[in-house]
């Protein structure tokens, strides 16, 4: 799709291989750690547990980004006692500020659907955490991600192409069972490519390089290459990095291309 060469899935612990990885070698990094919450892929930790966790892979992304790249990190709430969840934003922060990333918006994601409550209100949101390594230079192209469905009425001061998404974007869950999405795979907590190709459009140039550590089903290695741009998905799962690995070969079958020699490529 005329992107960059590089294009790697990699069966690996994340924080293992970031630290292998080059200095300045990737331009975007998109991803969301596990939220410590009970799913299948998640270990039990306490919050000072979590906390470490956290700090060992964000201290990662400030080498390999490049000197205008960005972060972008999805994050939801983490169980901290019976009655108590606490926003993961909370805990990053301070954590990203202390490694020298720079905070430039929090973006809210809203979907319908999920687990509904009886004893609070229903949760329906999760935050985006958009940082960057230079406040003064980054990459941010409007134009790529107008919504032109915002456009209401007829008024000429309009742009043409659409308004800007603003910072809460409304994207569908990606369910299984019935009804299930297009898109979904075996993995439970599947991103939708859209809200993924609106990151990356807007936050990288094509032929960029963009990583998730935390890769899972592929969903961000998938938006990538799509829209020209190179990619690589780390994912501890074996089951997962499969998922991806069969969604990649799709995309380069459809596309009528031979995916690259080094699509998997297994940590040492």
């Amino acid at each position: 799709m005329g992107g960059s060469s590089v294009q790697r899935l990699v069966h690996a612990d994340c924080i293992e291989f970031m630290q292998g990885m080059e200095s300045a070698s990737v331009d975007l990094v998109v991803t969301s750690p596990p939220y410590n919450a009970g799913k299948e892929y998640e270990a039990d930790l306490s919050v000072e547990e979590y906390v470490s966790f956290a700090e060992r892979w964000v201290s990662c992304i400030p080498r390999i980004l490049a000197p205008s790249g960005a972060l972008w990190l999805n994050v939801g709430h983490i169980k901290v006692s019976e009655t108590e969840n606490v926003p993961l934003s909370y805990l990053y922060y301070p954590l990203l500020r202390r490694y020298g990333l720079h905070m430039l918006q929090e973006v809210v994601w809203h979907f319908e659907g999920g687990m509904s409550y009886k004893t609070r209100f229903s949760h329906r949101t999760e935050r985006w955490m958009w940082l960057v390594k230079d406040p003064k230079k980054y990459v941010f192209h409007l134009d790529d991600v107008r919504d032109h469905t915002l456009n209401i009425g007829s008024d000429n001061r309009n742009n043409p192409a659409g308004k800007n998404p603003t910072d809460y974007w409304h994207f569908p869950r990606v369910v299984g069972g019935r009804g299930a999405s297009r898109e979904k795979t075996a993995h439970p907590c599947q991103f939708p490519v859209a809200m993924i190709e609106r990151i990356i459009r807007a936050c990288s140039n094509p032929r960029d390089v963009v990583l998730d550590p935390f890769g899972g089903s592929g969903t961000t290695a998938v938006a990538a290459y799509q829209n020209g741009r190179g990619f690589i998905s780390v994912e501890t799962n074996q089951r997962y990095h499969e998922i991806a690995k069969a969604r990649l070969e799709r995309l380069h079958k459809e596309n009528g291309a031979e995916p690259p020699p080094d699509l998997e490529r297994l940590a040492s």
